[in-house]
């Protein structure tokens, strides 16, 4: 009896799964969709692509499908762009369509199903929580209220390094240095905080739980559960640990910074604009009704997430640094008379010609040109990034930086 009713239950699936996919084809016939790779039941292109998206394996399937293409990953359909002009039409020309940003399961998590800003679906809420984020972070008067405590820790961190004796001998890891003073940056605005050192045991454990956000969420031992939900089962010991993180970052949050802030604002009058930190605005919008606790913590955990990064300080000392080499190499063959760079029969009559700037600009070109990844041309760099005309045709692309 019971291996009767196991054959029929097989049957049933077999048969249920048969007709979804003829109805899914028969959808699909409706419709003029982009070309793309053969899929397969129930995985689409999950087992040929795999769990990770990244742009060189969308670069070699727009090489081989053109600069628009379609990737069934289970249950989910993704559209790949992969031109200037298709990026400008997706992200300005048809911005409301596509304005919100889509979530996965772990997502939901970190953000409470859209509850923050980032997140949020593209309506009422994200406008409203934009103009409440306006005001403390994205004003002319912000960066003139906040410029000399920029300033300030800008220098900290020379001074820093200047005191430390590897610096002049092994060598120090600058990143870490970098990353507390965005840090500062961030709190000073945020909760007009700042930690002292490296070693303060609030920013250790903050930076602990923040880096391990970011793995949790980048990771892509999460993607196949998300495509395909028959297999989310699989996934609860991760989802669980995302919740823990989730709650300890939360409660961190509150704990440290915004009951603080709000026993501060109780015992002292905060109506003096310039005594007005970030969040105290936010709480204010709080008071008036305009959004709910949950939406405050969240809107400083995408703080958190997108302010603590110090990828243009360590760009521009990475560009630092190659131009330093590249004028050490131009003086060394300046130096021996051969391989000068052309020039102006004038310039290099007065002597013009041996600048070294002129030429290791030509160096910094190629280096820069260098970064962007194999099978990744500039269009594809800028399609990427939303912006087809952010790199000059003077300058160098600087638009590739990000994949670094």
């Amino acid at each position: 009896m019971d291996l009767l009713l196991l054959e029929k239950t097989l049957l049933a699936l077999f048969f249920a799964a048969v007709i979804a996919i003829t109805v899914s084809k028969l959808r699909g016939k409706r419709f003029k969709l982009p070309p793309g790779p053969l899929p397969v039941p129930i995985f689409g292109n999950w087992l040929q692509v795999g769990d990770d998206l990244n742009h060189r394996n969308l670069t070699d399937l727009a090489k081989k499908f053109g600069d628009i293409c379609l990737l069934r990953m289970g249950q989910r359909n993704l559209v790949v762009v992969s031109s200037p002009d298709l990026a400008k039409d997706v992200l300005h020309t048809q911005g409301v369509e596509f304005g919100s940003r889509t979530r996965n399961v772990v997502f939901d998590i970190f953000t409470g199903k859209g509850q923050d800003m980032v997140f949020t679906v593209y309506g009422e809420h994200w406008r409203k929580m934009r103009r409440i984020m306006t005001v403390p972070f994205f004003t002319n008067k912000v960066v003139q209220q906040y410029r000399f405590g920029w300033e300030e820790e800008a220098a900290r961190v020379v001074e820093d390094v200047r005191k430390n004796p590897d610096s002049a001998t092994t060598g120090i890891v600058l990143r870490r240095r970098l990353q507390l003073m965005m840090y500062n940056n961030m709190y000073r605005i945020m909760f007009d905080r700042r930690f002292e050192s490296e070693d303060d045991s609030l920013f250790v454990k903050l930076k602990a739980l923040n880096g391990e956000r970011s793995r949790l969420a980048q990771s892509f031992e999460y993607n196949y559960g998300d495509f395909i939900p028959i297999l989310r089962p699989f996934l609860r010991g991760y989802l669980r640990i995302c919740k823990e993180v989730k709650e300890r970052r939360l409660q961190l949050f509150k704990d440290y910074f915004v009951d603080e802030r709000k026993k501060l604002a109780s015992t002292k009058r905060m109506d003096n604009e310039g005594l007005k930190c970030a969040i105290d605005h936010i709480l204010d919008a709080q008071q008036k009704g305009e959004i709910n606790e949950d939406n405050v913590l969240y809107i400083v955990e995408n703080i958190n997430v997108a302010g603590r990064r110090p990828r243009k300080p360590e760009m521009f000392l990475a560009e630092l640094g190659q131009s330093y080499r590249d004028n050490a190499v131009v003086d060394r063959v300046g130096n021996s008379g051969a391989g000068e760079p052309p020039g102006d029969p004038e310039e290099a009559e007065a002597g013009a010609g041996h600048r070294p700037g002129a030429w290791s600009a030509d160096h910094r070109a190629r280096h820069s040109q260098a970064a962007v990844p194999a099978g990744c041309d500039q269009g594809d760099a800028e399609a990427a990034h939303g912006h087809p005309a952010a790199c000059p045709p003077h300058e160098p692309p600087r638009c590739q930086a990000q994949w670094l």
